[in-house]
């Protein structure tokens, strides 16, 4: 009886998972983007770049790391939207969309925050060039998940929506 009772545990298992956002990528993984996994660690690199490049500060909060994330989602809808009307960006293309951005040129000067810079620059160019519709119409394809520590993305909104950063669900008592 106890093996019957084993596929059933694992359906369980596997539906609390995915209801608690655990599903479609490891705790070590800030945001899965069309199975490509970035990490924790490569997001808390990028993020303390950054900071350090543009408010000379040399740790992150939880607030830069989530804007990496949402640059990097945001980076992943525009160059398929690039990519779908024929002209994948290229690294000219970047540059000279970055070089609009304040402190653009900067970002890029530091190596960790290359990451950030770039996805930023493929951003601009491809709202430039293809139209923010383009980027929101690459959401139904593109498969996206988010470590909730960051946030959830949402599709009406386009962006990252973010919480507390915790894990936990706040318990009210009376």
């Amino acid at each position: 009886m106890a093996l019957r009772a084993l596929p059933a545990l694992a359906v369980a298992g596997a539906l609390i998972l995915t209801l608690t956002g655990c599903a479609g990528g490891s705790g070590s993984d800030a945001v899965v983007i069309n199975g490509r996994r970035v990490s924790v660690a490569e997001v808390e690199t990028t993020a303390t770049a950054v900071a350090a490049t543009v408010r000379g500060q040399g740790s992150a909060t939880l607030r830069d790391q989530q804007l990496v994330v949402a640059a990097l989602v945001s980076q992943a809808l525009a160059d398929g939207a690039a990519v779908k009307a024929g002209k994948p960006i290229t690294p000219a293309d970047r540059e000279a969309a970055l070089a609009t951005v304040p402190g653009g040129t900067q970002l890029e000067a530091n190596r960790d925050a290359v990451p950030y810079a770039e996805a930023i620059g493929d951003v601009v160019h491809a709202q430039n060039a293809f139209g923010a519709e383009a980027m929101a119409a690459q959401q139904a394809t593109t498969s996206i998940a988010v470590n909730p520590r960051f946030g959830t993305w949402d599709t009406k909104q386009m962006s990252l929506v973010v919480g507390t950063g915790s894990l936990s669900i706040p318990v009210t008592t009376n």
